[in-house]
């Protein structure tokens, strides 16, 4: 009985920090990821998932909606967003924009846009979003995030 309540302490501890160690492994790395993310671990876990992770990192730009997720894995809404999570631990919404995140990157790093275009170009809804998701994972805007790779 005793091991059955560690066994379950460590799979509960395990499902809800991997999620968490994503974020600050993002956190603790900006500036140095490449474009894109790996994802072929996924290919085998979970070829649906994949195949919509796919999807969404060729056309990051569009506004996606839970439904058309869901549809290119052939799933419902519910069952999709079940699966997401439990595979990648982030909600497929949540990890779009991590994503969306990553590849503003490329843009601070390598253009002269400004933050407004950026934000749009990589499919956020607005600039404030943009900027309010940066300065929560990173600390600081994607305008201090620009001048510090200038310094």
């Amino acid at each position: 009985m005793y091991d059955e309540k560690i066994d379950n302490s460590v799979a509960l501890f395990l499902d809800h920090s991997l999620a968490q160690l994503a974020i600050l492994l993002i956190k603790n790395t900006v500036g140095i990821h490449t474009q894109t993310w790996n994802v072929n671990s996924f290919k085998t876990i979970s070829p649906l998932i994949y195949k919509t992770m796919e999807a969404i990192m060729e056309d990051y730009k569009h506004q996606w909606t839970l439904h058309e997720m869901a549809n290119i894995s052939n799933l419902s809404k519910y069952q999709f967003a079940h699966l997401f999570k439990e595979i990648t631990g982030l909600s497929p919404y949540s990890w779009l924009q991590l994503y969306r995140i990553i590849r503003s990157q490329e843009y601070l790093k390598n253009t002269g846009k400004s933050i407004l275009d950026i934000a749009l170009d990589c499919g956020f809804s607005s600039v404030s979003v943009y900027n309010q998701l940066f300065k929560r994972l990173y600390g600081g805007t994607p305008g201090t995030f620009r001048k510090k790779l200038t310094r």
